[in-house]
């Protein structure tokens, strides 16, 4: 990783200036113990006082993923040297757990990683439940995933189709826990942590209403949680209220990130278009 110091940066200590970028003091730790911090090419302390035009680069060992990697077909919707964004499909769950250790996005991720030669373990910046679709972010190194998760975290929307007719648009202030006796399921409860969700109905019938959603925390199954709450749950979220009758998973799809690139400070914004199984969906309103 390559950084530049500007004109108006002269004279700032190295730490501040890493810090004022976004680096967490443990992450700089990482580089300065695990790995080195070069100034001009030359390793230096962190209390090095830098001048306009300083290149600094950041060095970690390089080492292989620790998840198998599996071949499949990836949707990749946007790439760099710092992140790589895949839509991932419903069905497939983002990364392996005990129940799921293989045919997961992140062995998919893996793949690709060993077929290009990019050397970089496998971090999720965001992840999905595995009946929702959309985009995902890959972070390729730890300070990205560090500041697009703690930093400046993305913006994320999604659609949703819920039970029931809504008006207008609304925001759920509500805290959220694991449900007792479940290892799965959650729900809205006092002693929870905060969630916010805000939502706007794009259209809505007598049946059905399909709304446009932001979220601000990003709770386990927080939008889902939330809907069913107010009486609406999603179309299809057999965990949470509904039937699956008209489609065969939650109607849920993350449909844009949007986040400022820390290193080429510029506006990133990617847009998945809605999949064929909830714009069927639609059609039934």
């Amino acid at each position: 990783m390559r950084l530049i110091v500007g004109e108006n940066e002269k004279g700032v200590i190295l730490e501040n200036f890493l810090r004022n970028k976004g680096f967490s003091k443990r992450l700089i730790r990482i580089y300065k113990w695990q790995g080195e911090i070069l100034v001009n090419g030359v390793k230096e302390n962190v209390q090095r006082i830098l001048q306009p035009g300083d290149v600094i680069d950041l060095i970690l060992p390089e080492v292989d993923s620790d998840i198998a990697p599996e071949k499949m077909g990836l949707d990749i919707y946007y790439e760099d040297e710092d992140v790589l964004i895949v839509d991932k499909p419903a069905g497939v769950v983002v990364h392996p757990t005990k129940r799921y250790q293989s045919g997961t996005l992140a062995n998919g991720v893996a793949w690709y990683f060993k077929d290009k030669g990019i050397k970089a373990l496998i971090r999720p910046v965001n992840r999905l439940d595995k009946g929702t679709s959309g985009l995902v972010v890959f972070a390729k190194r730890p300070f990205m995933q560090y500041y697009l998760q703690i930093v400046k975290p993305m913006s994320k929307l999604y659609f949703a189709v819920v039970e029931g007719k809504m008006e207008g648009e609304g925001r759920i202030d509500l805290p959220i826990s694991r449900k007792p006796q479940s290892g799965i399921e959650r729900m809205v409860s006092e002693e929870g942590d905060r969630a916010i969700t805000n939502y706007k109905v794009i259209k809505s019938s007598e049946r059905f209403s399909f709304l446009k959603v932001k979220i601000e925390t990003g709770r386990t199954h927080q939008i889902r949680v939330h809907l069913s709450h107010i009486g609406h749950p999603i179309v299809g979220d057999t965990l949470y209220g509904s039937s699956d009758d008209y489609i065969k998973r939650q109607a849920l799809h993350a449909y844009r990130l949007t986040f400022v690139h820390p290193l080429e400070e510029r506006s990133i914004s990617v847009y998945s278009p809605l999949p064929q199984d909830i714009q069927h969906l639609l059609k039934l309103f």
